[in-house]
């Protein structure tokens, strides 16, 4: 089945990157790093910023009392003076009256009954708390952003501040709400659930403590190969470079065992295979970055040694980067992770500097002494006559022979494999299930790489 492409458009600023919004006063295409939010809209500037402000304001100041003072005069124009007196002390006594029976509704609706006043806020038990589904606790966050996802009662109003200052408010969906992408700033924050009753009473149900913090260029330039090997813990990677032949079998293995994995896909794939990626992300599964086109970043291909290739620049390889993120928020409304995989495993300290300073840590794959010491399965080899081919029974075993060996040997290791196949047959994705299983048997947790990263402190 054919899927609809969208028309990508380019930032007006950064014609590299594709564009996830238009200003809302000039309607020029602008990215997510030169949109400005400002009153629940976006715009490339201040500048159209002020001026939609200015015309806003002007218009709503214009027309309203201009249309009163217009209502007036005819009204004054049609009727005698002692006509329009009576009707002015007859709206006052309606006004009177109309706010005299909205208390007494309130006041007799209130639990302790009448004569009593309703307060601003209610204790929180007499509502019963929402279940935050996400985040599950407190804690340290490396972006500033965040999703809130929870279940409340029926008939509520659900608000969301942070520090105070009230972000949002709607009605549920059903019993669950979702606020996206809900902004920090540095240091601690305080973000406040609410819920509103219909006739007007809240409380708070939950309050936040999260913490956001900016990961240092030395966490961020550190190559990232293997989580602590005091955790019986492994993380499954995948890499979506070309082709998505593999993939659908991936995931339903995976979805079938409950196993949450890290994927790191191409802007290519991304483009070429956009249901693909959105099943990946409604599976919940981690997706961090794998360049946009797939590039040789070194000359070790050539001659062995990780230099720099003449042609990748500190600019080619963050627009390689952002544009690949630009489009998997396209597809899927979403942030990838903080994390990259450089291709055919090319970086070297000046490449991961670059890309620390964009936000990204690398993540590479456990590696150890010969075939049998690595977590590479070189699943992507389909030549059998190459010293690198290995079939789907032995690229199994070596994974299993590493759990099994004493003192922990997978132990935080990282797993490489991929979501396609050149193969024409004896394909190690469908080891998967054996290899899962045969983890779990050992006691291993399978977990995403971040997960990983949080277990090891660094």
């Amino acid at each position: 089945m054919a899927v609809k492409r969208k028309k990508i458009y380019y930032c007006v600023n950064h014609p590299d990157t594709p564009s996830d919004y238009f200003c809302t006063h000039c309607s020029k295409a602008i990215c997510y790093n030169c949109a400005i939010s400002a009153a629940g809209k976006e715009f490339c500037s201040s500048r159209c910023f002020f001026i939609y402000l200015m015309k806003t304001m002007g218009r709503g100041i214009l027309r309203a009392p201009w249309a009163i003072f217009i209502w007036i005069v005819t009204l004054i124009r049609r009727m005698k003076w002692r006509t329009v007196l009576d009707m002015l002390l007859l709206a006052g006594f309606a006004a009177m009256l109309i706010l005299f029976l909205q208390m007494r509704r309130r006041i007799m609706a209130s639990p302790a009954g009448p004569g009593t006043s309703i307060p601003a806020m209610i204790d929180s038990s007499a509502v019963q708390p929402p279940k935050i589904f996400k985040p599950s606790e407190d804690g340290l966050v490396y972006s500033n952003s965040i999703s809130i996802e929870g279940e409340v009662e029926d008939n509520r109003i659900v608000s969301l501040s942070v520090d105070g200052i009230l972000l949002d408010a709607r009605l549920p969906h059903g019993r669950t709400f979702h606020f996206k992408d809900v902004k920090l700033h540095r240091g601690q924050n305080r973000v406040e659930v609410r819920a509103m009753t219909p006739e007007g009473q809240s409380s708070i149900l939950q309050t936040l403590w999260i913490r956001y913090e900016h990961p240092t260029i030395p966490y961020l330039a550190r190559d990232f190969k293997r989580g602590s090997t005091r955790l019986k813990k492994v993380a499954l990677t995948f890499d979506g470079g070309s082709i998505d032949n593999a993939a659908h079998e991936i995931l339903d293995v995976l979805k079938r065992k409950g196993v949450r994995c890290t994927f790191f896909l191409t802007g290519e794939f991304i483009r070429r295979y956009p249901a693909t990626v959105k099943r990946i992300h409604d599976d919940k599964h981690e997706v961090g970055n794998h360049t946009w086109s797939h590039p040789h970043l070194t000359s070790y291909a050539q001659n062995r040694i990780h230099n720099t290739l003449d042609d990748i620049t500190e600019k080619k390889l963050i627009s390689e980067l952002t544009k690949a993120a630009s489009l998997y928020r396209m597809v899927t409304d979403s942030e990838m992770a903080p994390l990259w995989r450089a291709p055919y495993g090319e970086y070297n300290n000046e490449i991961l500097l670059w890309a620390a300073r964009a936000g990204y840590r690398h993540v590479g794959w456990t590696t150890g002494k010969g075939w049998e010491g690595t977590m590479d399965t070189l699943d992507w080899v389909a030549d059998t006559n190459s010293d690198a081919y290995h079939t789907a029974g032995e690229i199994a075993e070596k994974i299993l022979k590493l759990a099994r060996r004493k003192g922990g040997g997978a132990n935080g290791g990282v797993i490489l494999m991929h979501l396609g196949t050149n193969r024409n047959g004896d394909f190690p994705h469908q080891r998967l299930p054996d290899i899962i299983q045969g983890l779990e048997d050992e006691g291993y947790t399978l977990s995403t790489v971040t997960e990983m990263m949080a277990d090891r402190g660094n």
